[in-house]
């Protein structure tokens, strides 16, 4: 990591320690290897609040905090006081030459600012020796810590049959909801990061829907977004795109993307970019021939101008249920008048989402949005990142709704920098327009 990297992982984890007190131990396990079939494993990827704390991107890790700090040997007869340790794998000549060199404890301090590192099999023991009576909290990413698998389980494996007795001195507490409140406002660090990954995204879409025919099938606009993610520098996929065609837009995680694209239909897409692990998230929607039929344009303009309007509205104060309420009741004022539905309650018929998201390192970020006792999360803050997305979905056995308009589907996405004074749209540069779609797709 670069000294940039290792600072903000470093502030990340001094940010953390200053909400406990000496009495808590703070615990938070990277993600083991998954195997996926006999010899097979899924392709990695690291717990995204063990990577917003550490960076480290190596299976089988953890990472272990104490405000008020713990003794550990740095040679024969030296000892120091540390409060983080980073439990990483050993370094084994013989399998780093099948998976890749392994960064081994000597080097955690040099290499990721981290103040000392231990082999993961220590860990259990380590946990014990600091886990005395003036401890009297263990937070632990709760979830993962059963969703072992591998090494770690079996390091651990003891501590599974211990936490039961030890809850009668220890309050077992899970960390991931002090993490989600760090994480709902970002840092200008990921904001570089995250206008990067939109860049990428835009670009990668632009390419895509450039190459948008009938005649093509699903998953071959897909494979145009994935390999245009990379060609622009994204690692990897925000998430299974989307790419629906035709009544296939209804579904709103339709993921098959097997069908072919047919002349006189919409292709939904919805899809993001993943740059050094912060997300884009962008949904278009694009008439197939180039062309929007009248009924297509008038949903789609009717989604577009709410879109606009939640653009308009987004700035520090506003709350993410307002938006969403607005949505909605805009959404409903435009089907009444397209004579689709005839009260405005209906409208959950044709559109059941919220109007956006976090966004950041996941891409329904893990951010706390509610309330508690000092601050209400629903309130939007310079630093946060959210998606506007309000769409219609009218299926084809929607026997209610006017035949012209059945089988349409529309959903338009952008990625909100709530601002000081307003927001900045990460992906505004995309078409949208639909006289900018039907010129590009010419």
């Amino acid at each position: 990591m670069n000294k940039q990297q290792i600072a903000f992982h470093k502030s990340r984890r001094e940010n953390l320690l200053k909400q406990f007190d000496k009495h808590t131990l703070i615990l938070v396990l990277g993600n083991p290897l998954k195997n996926k079939s006999f010899d097979g494993d899924y392709t990695f990827k690291q717990n995204k609040n063990f990577y917003y704390l550490t960076g480290f991107t190596e299976p089988n890790s953890a990472l272990l905090l104490a405000p008020g700090g713990m003794k550990v040997k740095k040679s024969k007869d030296n000892y120091s006081t540390v409060k983080e340790i980073l439990f990483v794998q050993e370094k084994d000549k013989l399998k780093e030459t099948w998976t890749g060199v392994r960064l081994g404890f000597e080097n955690v301090t040099k290499e990721l600012g981290i103040q000392h590192g231990i082999l993961n099999a220590e860990i259990y023991n380590i946990l014990l020796a600091n886990l005395t009576p003036e401890i009297n909290k263990l937070y632990v990413n709760i979830h993962d810590f059963y969703a072992l698998t591998g090494e770690m389980k079996k390091y651990l494996a003891d501590l599974y049959e211990k936490i039961i007795t030890m809850t009668s001195n220890v309050q077992i507490c899970d960390i991931n909801y002090t993490i989600g409140k760090m994480r709902n406002v970002k840092t200008p660090y990921e904001i570089t990061l995250m206008k990067i990954s939109a860049d990428i995204c835009v670009n990668a879409f632009d390419d895509a829907i450039r190459q948008v025919n009938a005649g093509l099938y699903e998953y071959q606009i897909q494979s145009i977004l994935q390999y245009n993610y990379k060609v622009y520098g994204a690692m990897d996929d925000a998430f299974d795109a989307i790419v629906a065609s035709g009544n296939n837009a209804c579904t709103l995680h339709y993921e098959e993307n097997q069908d072919k694209l047919k002349n006189g239909d919409l292709l939904l897409i919805d899809s993001g970019a993943e740059y050094q692990y912060y997300n884009s998230d962008i949904t278009r929607t694009v008439p197939i021939n180039g062309k929007f039929s009248k009924e297509q344009k008038e949903i789609y303009e009717l989604v577009l101008k709410v879109q606009k309007e939640i653009i308009k509205k987004t700035k520090p104060g506003v709350k993410l249920s307002y938006l969403k309420k607005y949505t909605v009741d805009a959404l409903a004022d435009g089907l009444v008048k397209l004579k689709i539905i005839k009260d405005k309650k209906e409208v959950t018929k044709y559109y059941m989402h919220s109007v956006g998201h976090h966004l950041g390192l996941d891409t329904h970020d893990a951010c706390k949005n509610t309330f508690d006792d000092k601050f209400d999360f629903d309130i939007l803050k310079a630093g946060n990142v959210i998606t506007d997305e309000p769409g219609i979905y009218i299926p084809k056995d929607a026997k209610e709704a006017p035949a012209k308009y059945r089988g349409i589907g529309v959903r338009i996405e952008d990625d909100l920098l709530v601002t000081k004074t307003g927001c900045e749209n990460l992906t505004g540069e995309l078409a949208k327009e639909v006289e900018d779609l039907e010129e590009i797709m010419k």
